[in-house]
């Protein structure tokens, strides 16, 4: 049977109706009994607990993943207050599901290795595809968790995912497992039998200015860049009495201005947001950056973040032109570029809907960060953690 796709959107202000509305509007619209995933994201206004119950009235025992974002992404548009239900179902195209929990306990890197390990065994003799990751968005360094699920699937196995929001709040994001809303988690879905996938991922993000060098760091902690506090390369650029940086919230300036990391081979660079600094001029980031990398401040502007959009969407159309007919397509873009294009983010989610076709069904949401793997030969695709970025993951089913 080939791949079967519906979605449904809710906006209904009470939470266990707007879960029904949504499982029941994408129960509609695929004709099949037989429903092999549900994918669910959805904005944190809601209490999610009474939403997943809501969906689970309608769709019974049916697996559920999903993630809170900051904004929900949907062929109809961008909602900053909705929520949305993709139902698949295949006899061809096989799902694992796996979690792992309690995450600011536990060795990141362990944890990863777990989670893989599970969904593995889960999905059992299928051949695999595809791991789809949705991590707690406040965790500090999620570089360590890609780097244990690295371990087990393979260096160059395609992962692909989203860190979930919370709306800006930076207090408690959620993901969705079964009927669990968790928090502190990261679930996973792992794809495979006769599944055809492809990523496209861009940011657009252009490098300022001189290289310089990470001379001390720890995880995500830049402490020192070029010998000298990471805080002083904002200061060059911007003024010691910029209000932002003298506040020490610097998430303003990085959603224009972010780090970018220096990869050989690599066509765009690996960003970085600086989120905060500390009183030792430290920045702290949403990802690792490594001691020793050569790093350069960049510059973003709405031009250049709509041409990486179509860029990564076009990677995705390639699928089709293989005779490889994409069936469905998750859409992970980041809370930044929503901030940076403002009233033309619209703009960007049209662009990606013409492009992959106006009949192709897909959902997405506003991330704290991407997970997805850069394209040089070199690096052989390996998986890295992403900000500001959009990664578009297209699956569709072998003929």
């Amino acid at each position: 049977m080939a791949i079967l796709v519906g979605i449904g959107l809710s906006k209904n202000r009470d939470s266990y109706l707007a879960g029904k509305e949504a499982a029941h509007s994408a129960k509609q619209k695929i004709d099949s009994k037989n429903i092999s995933l549900a994918f669910v994201f959805a904005t944190t206004h809601f209490k999610l607990e009474q939403l997943l119950a809501g969906i689970k009235e309608v769709l019974g025992n049916t697996p559920v993943v999903g993630s809170s974002g900051v904004g929900i992404i949907t062929p109809s548009g961008i909602d900053s207050t909705a929520a949305t239900v993709m139902l698949i179902s295949s006899t061809k195209v096989k799902f694992a599901i796996a979690k792992e929990t309690d995450l600011d306990k536990k060795d990141l890197r362990i944890a990863g290795q777990k989670l893989a390990k599970a969904a593995l065994q889960n999905l059992g003799a299928a051949q695999r595809e595809v791991f789809i990751l949705f991590l707690d968005g406040l965790i500090k360094n999620g570089s360590s968790l890609i780097s244990g699920i690295k371990e087990t699937l393979g260096i160059s196995f395609p992962l692909i995912g989203g860190s979930s929001g919370d709306d800006l709040k930076f207090t408690k994001t959620y993901q969705f497992f079964r009927d669990e809303c968790l928090t502190n988690s990261a679930v996973a879905t792992l794809i495979g039998g006769d599944a055809t996938v492809r990523i496209g991922i861009r940011h657009g993000w252009k490098p300022l200015g001189k290289p310089r060098t990470v001379t001390s760091s720890a995880g995500n902690i830049i402490k020192t860049i070029d010998d000298k506090p990471a805080l002083s390369l904002y200061e060059e650029y911007f003024g010691k009495n910029n209000p932002d940086i003298r506040s020490g919230k610097l998430m303003h300036i990085s959603v224009r201005y972010p780090l970018g990391i220096y990869l050989e081979g690599e066509e765009e660079y690996l960003l970085r947001n600086a989120l905060w600094s500390d009183k030792d001029g430290s920045l702290i980031c949403q990802g690792d950056v490594p001691q020793g990398a050569t790093l350069k401040l960049m510059m973003g502007t709405k031009e250049s973040a709509l041409k990486a959009a179509a860029l990564a969407a076009e990677t995705i159309k390639e699928m089709s032109k293989k005779h490889q007919p994409l069936k469905f397509a998750l859409i992970f873009d980041s809370f930044s570029r929503n901030r940076l294009l403002g009233r033309n983010a619209q703009d960007e989610i049209e662009l990606v809907k013409n492009i992959l076709g106006n009949d192709i069904p897909f959902i997405g949401f506003y991330s704290y960060g991407e997970q997805a793997p850069l394209s040089s030969l070199d690096y052989r695709g390996q998986a890295h953690f992403h900000n500001e970025s959009i990664a578009i993951l297209g699956v569709g089913e072998q003929q």
